[in-house]
Order: C-alpha cells, then sequence, then structure tokens
C-alpha cells in the first residue's frame, strides 16, 4: 500500500520542509508554486495605497502557497505528515494544511518497476 501525502505549506517554509524530510529519507518530491486562501480570506492592500472604485481596501484573495506531492509506502505515512506538520508549524493562521491519499499503482516509466520499487532509488544507487 502506498499513499500519496499533498502538504500546502507556506513558500518562506519550503526549504526547511524539504531538508526534514531528505533527514528522514525522502528521497524525491514535486513542488508546484500554487495559490489560494483559507480562513485567512486574503489580506487588505490599503498600506499600499490600492482602493477599489468604492474607496474600499482592495483585497487580495489569493495568497501564495507551495504545494507538495509525496507518495510514500503507507508505513511511513504518519512519520513523513508529522515532519511535515512539525517542520512547516509557525502556530499562526496560514500554516496550510496536509491531505492523505491512498495510491493504488506506480510505476517508474524509465524501468517500468512498480509500485513501491518505483518510489525507491535504492537499486539505482547501487548501479552507479
Amino acid at each position: 500500500m502506498m499513499d500519496m501525502i499533498v502538504a500546502i505549506i507556506q513558500p518562506s517554509k519550503l526549504e526547511d520542509v524539504k531538508q526534514a524530510l531528505v533527514a528522514v529519507g525522502i528521497q524525491g518530491m514535486t513542488v508546484t508554486g500554487s495559490k489560494g486562501f483559507g480562513r485567512q480570506k486574503g489580506h487588505p492592500m490599503a498600506f499600499l495605497g490600492l482602493y477599489d472604485l468604492e474607496g474600499r481596501p482592495f483585497k487580495v484573495d489569493f495568497l501564495p502557497k507551495v504545494r507538495l506531492e509525496i507518495v510514500v509506502p503507507s508505513e511511513r505515512t504518519d512519520l513523513i505528515v508529522n515532519t511535515i506538520v512539525q517542520t512547516a508549524q509557525t502556530g499562526k493562521i496560514g500554516d496550510g494544511k496536509v491531505f492523505v491519499m491512498p495510491v493504488t499503482k506506480a510505476v517508474r516509466i524509465r524501468t517500468g518497476e512498480q509500485d513501491e520499487f518505483a518510489l525507491s532509488m535504492e537499486e539505482e544507487a547501487a548501479a552507479k
């Protein structure tokens, strides 16, 4: 069994989270920039002198975030989720979320290896 972990975090936490995940054995992840909003509902921008046509502060509804995607064997899911949460947490609104979804199949395109074998880099390292 495998799980996909999707974490939405603050961009400023990306390097710390990456280092912490590498320290617990993560050998790869996908990272994309994203924008979104949650309870913080964006930021009023009046301090920049930005107002709408009715004189209200312009509001940025979507805030920059980083999306991490990692597929791991299910027995490692809790460790990886806990590592992300502990490293990305600031205690302020907007820290992000982590989602876990089951993965039914994985294939390494180059070799055709499947499932957990497609996730591991051990055989590749031995071949070098």
